[in-house]
């Protein structure tokens, strides 16, 4: 359950809203003022619309999704958060729907910092192209759906990878859970891969910090799902998905206070790449199968 919102404030409805309306205008190629003379607006005032500053009703979303052609799938998505009073964000589509990756890539930009966890995979905001088609085809994605997510959440990780000048004032925290290292799935080779990505994403940008939880933690009650804490204009957004549907809800310090705890119960940064890089290297040279590992757990990486 949420707490109520302050009508005064932006909400994470507003938000999205405004981004994906600048996001449509901008694949369109058209200006603030070229769609002010087509729907009769002053270009500051849809400015301010696609900033989340100011309220829009879903006529004037209409006649701006008209004016930038957009297709019918993104209109009937458009135009449903539009019309919804509630603050938060419903996505009634499955969790690897291109919806879910284009949304959570609008508020990693829109947030001052945010935490993204998984207990059991490598965190949705650091997927690399392979690692995410591989996961939904594990999870029965069809091929268009596939390319339709990796797609879209190849922008979110260009964010990270290549922080402006502005971007990079935020703190982004990624928790790993310790079995994500060692799944069944993906294949080994594609998690080696991942698991290079993360380590070069850790060295090139101070912005992103990652952090291991062992295995133990990661099996609590209150740890078992995954979920993102954004900090945002609109206070604390917390995102979780199920198989049929997403939520971009207003937290009311549930989520603030998890993501407090991952802080707490995480190896350091330190301890946290020694994990990583010992599991890089079993995976780059398979030992025998007779014989025993050498990689530590997360666990005894505390010593």
């Amino acid at each position: 359950m949420t707490k109520s919102h302050n009508a005064s404030q932006p909400s994470p409805r507003h938000l999205l809203l405004g981004a994906v309306l600048h996001a449509q205008r901008s694949k369109a190629e058209m200006t603030l003022r070229e769609v002010g003379d087509l729907i009769h607006k002053h270009h500051s005032q849809i400015a301010q619309w696609e900033l989340g500053v100011r309220k829009l009703d879903a006529e004037h979303v209409g006649g701006i999704l008209c004016a930038l052609a957009v297709s019918p799938d993104d209109h009937a998505y458009i135009s449903g958060l539009a019309r919804t009073t509630d603050p938060s964000v419903v996505i009634l589509q499955p969790a690897h729907h291109r919806h879910h990756a284009e949304a959570r890539k609008h508020f990693t930009q829109l947030a001052m910092s945010f935490a993204d966890y998984h207990p059991t995979l490598i965190p949705v905001s650091v997927w690399t192209s392979d690692y995410a088609r591989a996961v939904l085809k594990d999870h029965g994605a069809s091929p268009g759906e596939i390319g339709e997510f990796v797609n879209a959440q190849a922008a979110q990780r260009r964010l990270l990878r290549t922080p402006t000048r502005d971007s990079r004032r935020k703190q982004v925290e990624v928790f790993v859970g310790e079995p994500a290292l060692s799944g069944p799935v993906p294949a080994p080779n594609i998690v080696l891969g991942q698991l290079r990505f993360l380590r070069a994403l850790g060295n090139a940008t101070r912005m992103v910090r990652v952090r291991v939880l062992p295995s133990e933690i990661c099996s609590r009650p209150s740890l078992r799902d995954p979920f993102t804490c954004y900090e945002t204009s609109a206070g604390p957004v917390a995102y979780f998905a199920h198989h049929s549907a997403g939520v971009f809800a207003p937290d009311n310090g549930a989520y603030q206070r998890l993501t407090a705890d991952l802080r707490l119960l995480a190896l350091s940064t330190t301890a946290s790449r020694r994990v990583i890089d010992d599991r890089i290297q079993e995976l780059d040279a398979p030992v025998p199968a007779t014989e025993a590992s050498c990689t530590p757990k997360a666990s005894e990486a505390r010593s």
